[in-house]
Formats: structure tokens, C-alpha cells, sequence
């Protein structure tokens, strides 16, 4: 199954997108990891074919903050997603 990666607008509020980001960054980093890649794309800005990544080093953090989310929002499903993912890096 091909990942689709979430577009948003150039000004648009990503704070309010929380659970989209962070559920981009869960399969990206899942996908990466199978993959043997150094960097996955979390998002695109709309019409600019610009993409913000995040390398290999920095997904340790992310996957924090997105556990620290759905743990807030008693999401435990993408809890043990994040864990797993974890245990692997």
C-alpha cells in the first residue's frame, strides 16, 4: 500500500492537524524503517512540490511527541505503534 502524505497550505495552522502529522510520521517511519531509508517525508506544502522531512536522527523525538499526543487523546492503539517503532530504532 503506497503511504499518501498530507498536503497543507503554505499558512495553514499544523497545530490543529496534530493527529494527521503525527500519523504520517507513524507510517513514514514504519515504511522507513522496512526500507532501509535515512529520511522520510511527514508532509507537503500545497502547490510548491516542497516537502518537510525528517531525517533518521530526529525520529527518536518525534515519536516522543507523538506518544506524549496520543497518550493525552487516550489513543492506545497508535500508542503500541509508536512503542514498537521505538523498540526498532
Amino acid at each position: 500500500m503506497t503511504r499518501r502524505i498530507p498536503i497543507f497550505e503554505f499558512n495553514e495552522e499544523l497545530s490543529s492537524k496534530k493527529s494527521q502529522v503525527y500519523k504520517s510520521l507513524i507510517d513514514g517511519v514504519s515504511e522507513a524503517i522496512k526500507s532501509d531509508k535515512e529520511e522520510i517525508k511527514l508532509c507537503e506544502v500545497k502547490n510548491s512540490n516542497i516537502y518537510i522531512t525528517i531525517k533518521k536522527t530526529k525520529w527518536k523525538s518525534s515519536l516522543d511527541s507523538a506518544l506524549q499526543f496520543y497518550v493525552s487523546t487516550e489513543e492506545y492503539e497508535q500508542c503500541s505503534k509508536i512503542k514498537n517503532l521505538l523498540d526498532k530504532l
